[in-house]
Protein backbone atom coordinates (compact mmCIF):
# COMPACT_ATOMS: atom_id res chain seq x y z
CA UNK A 1 0.00 0.00 0.00
CA UNK A 2 2.84 1.49 0.81
CA UNK A 3 4.51 1.59 -1.99
CA UNK A 4 1.57 2.34 -4.25
CA UNK A 5 1.45 5.89 -2.22
CA UNK A 6 5.02 6.43 -3.09
CA UNK A 7 4.62 4.95 -7.14
CA UNK A 8 1.38 7.34 -7.36
CA UNK A 9 3.03 10.55 -5.94
CA UNK A 10 5.67 9.92 -7.93
CA UNK A 11 3.48 10.06 -11.43
CA UNK A 12 1.80 13.02 -10.15
CA UNK A 13 4.71 14.80 -9.89
CA UNK A 14 5.57 13.55 -12.94
CA UNK A 15 2.46 14.74 -14.43
CA UNK A 16 3.19 18.48 -12.93
CA UNK A 17 6.69 18.21 -14.22
CA UNK A 18 5.71 17.16 -17.18
CA UNK A 19 2.89 20.04 -17.54
CA UNK A 20 5.27 22.60 -16.11
CA UNK A 21 7.82 22.03 -18.46
CA UNK A 22 5.00 22.43 -21.71
CA UNK A 23 4.05 25.31 -20.56
CA UNK A 24 7.56 27.28 -20.12
CA UNK A 25 8.22 25.65 -23.94
CA UNK A 26 4.99 26.86 -24.98
CA UNK A 27 6.06 30.45 -23.49
CA UNK A 28 9.26 29.94 -24.84
CA UNK A 29 8.01 29.82 -28.54
CA UNK A 30 5.49 32.28 -28.25
CA UNK A 31 8.20 35.00 -27.21
CA UNK A 32 9.79 33.47 -30.24
CA UNK A 33 6.96 34.15 -32.56
CA UNK A 34 6.75 37.64 -31.06
CA UNK A 35 10.24 39.01 -31.72
CA UNK A 36 9.65 37.39 -35.59
CA UNK A 37 6.73 39.25 -35.67
CA UNK A 38 8.18 42.30 -34.58
CA UNK A 39 11.19 42.37 -37.29
CA UNK A 40 8.86 41.67 -39.61
CA UNK A 41 7.09 44.51 -39.31
CA UNK A 42 9.94 46.71 -38.88
CA UNK A 43 11.25 45.24 -42.24
CA UNK A 44 8.04 45.65 -43.69
CA UNK A 45 7.84 49.52 -42.56
CA UNK A 46 11.17 49.85 -43.94
CA UNK A 47 10.35 48.87 -47.16
CA UNK A 48 7.15 50.95 -47.45
CA UNK A 49 9.60 53.65 -46.67
CA UNK A 50 11.75 53.33 -49.30
CA UNK A 51 8.80 52.86 -51.71
CA UNK A 52 7.29 55.37 -51.09
CA UNK A 53 10.76 57.82 -50.98
CA UNK A 54 11.87 55.90 -54.43
CA UNK A 55 8.08 56.39 -55.95
CA UNK A 56 8.73 60.24 -55.84
CA UNK A 57 9.49 62.25 -58.95
CA UNK A 58 12.47 63.78 -57.90
CA UNK A 59 13.72 60.19 -56.70
CA UNK A 60 13.15 58.73 -59.99
CA UNK A 61 15.19 61.85 -62.01
CA UNK A 62 18.30 61.50 -59.66
CA UNK A 63 17.94 57.65 -60.40
CA UNK A 64 17.87 57.99 -63.98
CA UNK A 65 20.37 60.97 -63.78
CA UNK A 66 23.24 58.43 -61.69
CA UNK A 67 22.70 56.06 -64.37
CA UNK A 68 23.35 58.05 -67.15
CA UNK A 69 20.15 59.03 -68.74
CA UNK A 70 19.82 62.58 -69.29
CA UNK A 71 17.13 64.58 -70.74
CA UNK A 72 15.34 64.41 -74.23
CA UNK A 73 16.30 67.06 -76.50
CA UNK A 74 14.12 68.80 -78.64
CA UNK A 75 12.08 66.47 -80.83
CA UNK A 76 11.88 66.28 -84.35
CA UNK A 77 9.33 67.40 -86.17
CA UNK A 78 9.08 65.22 -89.74
CA UNK A 79 7.02 67.24 -92.62
CA UNK A 80 4.45 65.05 -94.15
CA UNK A 81 4.42 64.31 -97.32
Amino acid sequence: MVLGGIVLAFMLAFFSLAQSVRVSATGYDLAGVQAENDRLQATRQDLLTNIYRLGSAPAIRKLALDRGLGPLAAPLIVPAR
